[in-house]
């Protein structure tokens, strides 16, 4: 057993040996390895090192040279640039000493001219002085022969000389005033044809729509509601009445008086439309909405208006009244457009006469602002007119102005003929008062109703915008007398019951044919083709 152990001690110390001895060569092989590796890394760096060091001083160089360089051209520059400032000195200096010869010589000849003009006015006053003295002595010998005082001789004198002024004068005033009454239509013409050209701008006309076409029947019945209950709810909350045409269903009517009403059913009716859902609620939401918007844009409008005329100054509550114009007619032509003319046109002839520009485009535009509210208040627009100028305190000018307007009152000023010469030049101008879709087709169904009314006549047709009609007659009741006839009494009718633009050509046509056949009718029925 203790030899057991014993050899078992020894192959321990052994192995121990052993491995000490391998781990000893290891480390001694991991340390040459890393002694060759670390003066490798040495020499490398040594080599980057100089390899920097040569490319820093490489780069130093040139960036020396170039900046040598640099500084050499600019002292080059600036040494040019010193020569030519130089130069420049050089040139002043001798600038200043030719500028310096020529007001010394100037100063010279100014001196002289001096001393020139002391003599000539020495020798004015002494002939000055032996003028009056002669004036005297022709004076003394006049007396002396006439037997008048001086104080009578010059009264004399300027009695003969107004007389014979006043003489001039007349003359000089009866000419002016028969060339002026000669001239006068001539120059007024040409003063209202550059106010037109200037003042007046074509545009298209907003007609006010007074009908809606529905033409789809179930959009019809869906505004309606049953038993018309919601056009009867939109009339009480808009205070209009609304009818479908009797001959034509998919027209509505909107009857009123009130521009205002007008438009907010419009418009309320409009989005009615295209409103999925209709209710009593939608419908008050709808109309208040509507009423909201468009009393907030009768300041817009007015604002605008303002605006685009340069008129200053004006009361936010006439700019509403300005506003509410627009939805207003007469005799189919825009109020506010109208307004808008007139406001130009005075502008205009007053810039022409040297009058107060602005004065004029704001009478122009007021001269019509009572018709803003004559279907609310009692009076004519004239009268509410001066009512609300005064009220807003305007000037006496456009107050005149307007209560002149139609002739109720006379002018007492220029500004005031100007605003009744516009107000007629923007009625009376040719496309001012255009008739609205309504009227065009009743005056074209009145054409044809009259021509339908006589015996005889088959059909009748009004062509080109209701300047011409056409009447077809049978004419195997109506001669051609009574073709003739029938054209005379047509046009007498005419002239008689509408009224018309322009001219309006009458044409009868009788035209008969009569056809036979020989061998009898021939068939005119197609042939069948076999399928």
């Amino acid at each position: 057993m203790p030899i057991i152990i014993l050899v078992f001690g020894l192959s321990l110390l052994v192995s121990s040996i052993a491995s000490y001895v391998l781990k000893n060569k290891k480390l001694n092989r991991e340390l040459s390895a890393a002694q060759r590796e670390a003066e490798r890394i040495e020499a490398d760096n040594e080599n980057t090192v100089n390899h920097t060091v040569a490319e820093i001083e490489a780069q130093t160089q040139q960036e020396l040279a170039e900046f040598q360089a640099e500084a050499e051209q600019e002292i080059e520059e600036q040494d040019a640039e010193n020569q030519a400032r130089g130069q420049r000195l050089d040139f002043r200096e001798k600038s200043l000493d030719s500028s310096a010869a020529r007001l010394e010589r100037f100063h010279q000849t100014i001196k002289k001219q001096q001393g020139d003009l002391t003599a000539t006015q020495t020798k004015i006053d002494e002939t000055k002085k032996q003028a009056r003295d002669l004036v005297a002595q022709r004076a003394a010998v006049v007396y002396e022969k006439s037997g008048l005082t001086p104080e009578q001789t010059r009264q004399l004198v300027i009695q003969n000389t107004e007389t014979k002024l006043k003489q001039d004068y007349d003359v000089t005033v009866r000419e002016n005033h028969d060339d002026m009454v000669w001239n006068a239509k001539k120059e007024a013409n040409n003063l209202m044809i550059k106010a037109l050209e200037c003042g007046v701008q074509d545009v298209p006309r907003d007609h006010i729509d007074r009908n809606i076409i529905i033409p789809d029947e179930a959009i019809r019945n869906k505004i309606t509601g049953r038993a018309e209950q919601w056009l009867r709810l939109v009339e009480s909350l808009a205070g209009v009445d609304l009818i479908f045409h009797p001959e034509y269903p998919e027209v509505l009517i909107i009857n009123t008086n009130d521009p205002i009403r007008r438009e907010i059913t419009r418009e309320t009716i409009n989005e009615l439309v295209a409103s999925r859902q209709i209710n009593a609620a939608v419908i008050e939401n709808i109309v208040n909405e509507v009423q909201r918007r468009v009393m907030d844009n009768l300041r817009i409008f007015g604002e605008e208006t303002c605006n685009q005329l340069r008129l200053g100054w004006v009361h936010p509550d006439l700019m509403k009244l300005i506003g509410r114009l627009k939805y207003r007619t007469s005799y189919s032509q825009n109020v506010l457009q109208h307004s808008v003319e007139v406001a130009e046109l005075c502008g205009a002839m007053a810039l022409e006469l040297g009058l107060n520009v602005r004065q004029a485009k704001r009478a122009g535009l007021l001269h019509d602002i009572g018709k803003a509210i004559d279907r609310e208040v009692n009076g004519t627009h004239v009268e509410l007119g001066v009512r609300i100028t005064e009220a807003f305190e305007e000037s006496d000018v456009i107050i005149n102005s307007i209560a002149a307007s139609h002739g109720d009152t006379e002018t007492d000023n220029l500004i005031a003929v100007l605003v009744k010469v516009a107000d007629s030049m923007s009625g009376a101008r040719p496309g001012a008062r255009s008739e609205s879709v309504e009227e065009y087709i009743n005056r074209l169904k009145g054409l044809e109703r009259i021509a339908n009314s006589h015996e005889g006549v088959k059909d009748s047709y009004a062509i080109q915008a209701g300047r011409e009609v056409r009447i077809i007659v049978d004419p195997r009741m109506v001669t051609t007398e009574q073709g003739e006839a029938i054209t005379r009494d047509v046009c007498d009718q005419i002239e008689a019951e509408l009224t018309y633009p322009g001219k309006i050509k009458v044409t009868t046509i009788r035209k008969l044919n009569v056809v036979q056949y020989v061998g009898g009718k021939p068939n005119l029925k197609k042939k069948k083709h076999a399928s």
